[in-house]
């Protein structure tokens, strides 16, 4: 049978396997996930995981030298020739200049420390991973917390992982606030509801209006099937929005949007909770503000190309009557 699930962007429409019982077991094409979890799956090879776990430490590593002010133990986290650029593009080359850089950092905040927040970790062969995430520093206590985003590429020589560039990013809280407001009309409820199942969903902007937040919920002859949540910002490196969804049976995924006219063209990829690797491009075309269309294009789970989804229409909820 088919069900609808309420997924990047609004609605992803899954192919369902009927178990012997009558109940369905479900299996995403796209739902969300980290491009880390995307990466280990696609391989399948244990070893990803391990090197994974490799990088983490590092990453730990840094933000203990950072606290205790060990420059020399910073720049051991580097490879011999690495590089770190600033926001301002400002470039340090080589091991002992950026053991110099960071002698001169907490020379001048003693007191200074850090906090790093890792939101990606994408492998890009055996041997080479981009993270990305934000840092938190504080030069001195009570001093306001200083944020940044930042990319780090880290190599594998000889079997250790190094950091090999670090880069802090500009911030870009205009391009934020003005793309996500494109997608304003999300806000509010929807529905879809068919033979086969049941969506609702809700959106909300967050008190800053730095994302847009979801939640949907699944049902079928009432009783509930699946539920998930659904965050929407700003992605300051692909300098495009980025979502991220995650499913209560495990599955997720994360996307990138690009608009076209009233039509948004949204690439995602994920893994299932059988670990089985998903993608879509979602087409998602706003009718007014109750209404909108959603179809599925190249559809792959677990290797396996999955049929297209024709033109769905989708339409707001209505209020409750008083």
């Amino acid at each position: 049978m088919r069900k609808t699930v309420i997924v990047e962007g609004v609605w992803l429409v899954v192919l369902c396997a009927a178990a012997a019982h009558g109940q369905a077991t479900t299996e995403p094409g796209s739902l969300p996930g980290a491009a880390t979890a995307s990466a280990t799956a696609a391989t399948g090879v244990p070893a990803r995981a391990a090197d994974e776990k490799a990088i983490r430490l590092v990453i730990a590593a840094c933000g203990k030298a950072y606290n205790a002010h060990d420059a020399r133990a910073m720049a051991a986290l580097f490879a011999p020739d690495a590089e770190i650029v600033n926001e301002d593009g400002g470039r340090t080359q080589g091991r002992p200049a950026i053991e110099q850089v960071f002698a001169a950092v907490f020379q001048t905040h003693p007191q200074g420390r850090i906090e790093i927040a890792v939101e990606g970790i994408h492998f890009l062969g055996p041997a080479l991973a981009v993270e990305d995430g934000l840092s938190t520093v504080v030069r001195e206590p009570g001093a306001t917390p200083e944020k940044n985003r930042y990319v780090v590429v880290h190599a594998k020589q000889d079997g250790r992982w190094q950091m090999a560039s670090a880069r802090e990013l500009p911030e870009q809280p205009a391009a934020s606030t003005e793309s996500l407001e494109d997608l304003s009309w999300l806000i509010g409820d929807w529905v879809d509801e068919s033979p086969e199942a049941m969506i609702a969903t809700s959106y909300r902007w967050t008190d800053n209006h730095k994302f847009i937040l979801g939640e949907f919920k699944v049902q079928r002859a009432g009783q509930p099937l699946m539920s998930g949540t659904h965050r929407i910002g700003w992605d300051p490196l692909a300098a495009k929005i980025r979502s991220w969804v995650f499913d209560s049976e495990g599955g997720f995924a994360e996307a990138l949007w690009t608009r076209k006219g009233n039509q948004w063209i949204v690439k995602s990829t994920g893994v299932t909770r059988e670990g089985k690797v998903a993608s879509a491009t979602n087409l998602y075309t706003s009718l007014g503000k109750d209404r909108m269309t959603w179809q599925s294009h190249d559809r792959i789970v677990g290797g396996e190309s999955m049929p297209d989804i024709e033109e769905t229409p989708i339409v707001r909820k209505p209020p409750r009557p008083m």
